[in-house]
């Protein structure tokens, strides 16, 4: 099958530079309409400017696609309307929403991070998730194949000097999983990426690191590690064919991976010292289930200690 999105209009949100100017161009060059959504900011979100969604739309419609470029931002409801009615004033539906835009955190304890580092962070990576899919749930639901792709990271498994950014990625997996399920009976799939590629937010100080720690060599991270090779499984989700809904998917270096919650056989010995006992078996990771639900955990529960 030869994927084609002939007769689709998507959204991509911070879309004016790396991973979501990639993700615009394949999914133009596969046929879409595009909304190129990019307040233009700086890296923590301050100011803006059209030049990078203008620039980006006029790539694409020089490659011979449609495109128009958006400057709202993702993180006031008023932003996120605006960008949807473009699509839909300009083209008549919205197919495709994938949620990209970022905002780099600042590195700071819990007991020092301010209130205002927390609303600026979440109010881009989680509520700008949330903004935008209030908007265009509607279109999506009239679309004949919706699809979302959102944007966690793997931050969210534990990391160090990123809590505001971990906690607004963790938010956005439950806010995958559980959208996925309130969409079971409508068109709309809902799934989310946990993106490895070069971006402003990736190129520099982190891409340095990332070649120390793994023995690369200087520039091999971006070599290695594309916003291309992002942009080919996110073009795969977009597609009307995708069959699942509410997972996760690692996509980077031409890789593309299933990422899920499992809960391990555990123990159903019943006391402290029963489970201190069964350590090793309530912390292996083989056998497992995989839970897709919250009704898995809670059948994997009751079933624990049951032949």
């Amino acid at each position: 099958m030869t994927l084609d999105l002939r007769g689709r209009v998507a959204l991509v949100t911070g879309a004016g530079n790396g991973l979501g100017r990639a993700y615009a161009r394949r999914l133009a060059a596969l046929g879409a309409c595009v909304v190129v959504n990019d307040l233009g900011g700086d890296l923590r979100g301050t100011g803006g400017s059209p030049g990078p969604a203008e620039s980006v739309a006029a790539e694409i419609r020089g490659a011979g696609g449609s495109a128009v470029a958006s400057v709202t931002s993702v993180a006031s409801a008023e932003g996120a309307h605006a960008m949807v009615e473009l699509a839909v004033r300009e083209w008549g539906r919205l197919d495709i929403v994938v949620n990209n835009a970022g905002v780099v955190p600042d590195r700071e304890p819990i007991d020092r991070t301010e209130d205002a580092e927390w609303e600026r962070v979440l109010g881009v990576h989680l509520y700008g998730h949330i903004n935008v899919l209030r908007a265009a749930w509607p279109r999506l639901r009239a679309s004949d194949a919706g699809r979302v792709v959102n944007t966690t990271s793997s931050t969210m498994l534990g990391v160090t000097g990123a809590l505001t950014y971990a906690t607004a990625k963790g938010g956005v997996v439950g806010l995958t999983r559980s959208l996925a399920h309130e969409a079971r009976d409508t068109n709309i799939k809902v799934n989310a990426i946990l993106p490895f590629g070069s971006s402003r937010m990736s190129d520099g100080a982190f891409a340095a690191a990332f070649e120390q720690q793994f023995e690369l060599t200087s520039g091999e991270f971006g070599r290695r590690f594309t916003a291309d090779a992002v942009a080919a499984g996110v073009a795969l989700l977009c597609h009307p064919a995708l069959p699942c809904s509410g997972e996760m998917f690692a996509i980077g270096g031409g890789k593309m991976a299933r990422v899920f919650l499992g809960m391990a056989e555990g123990s159903a010995a019943g006391s402290p010292d029963g489970f201190l006992a069964d350590w090793d078996r309530i912390f292996s990771p083989t056998p497992f289930t995989v839970l897709t639900s919250s009704a898995d955990y809670k059948s994997a529960l009751l079933g624990l200690g049951q032949e």
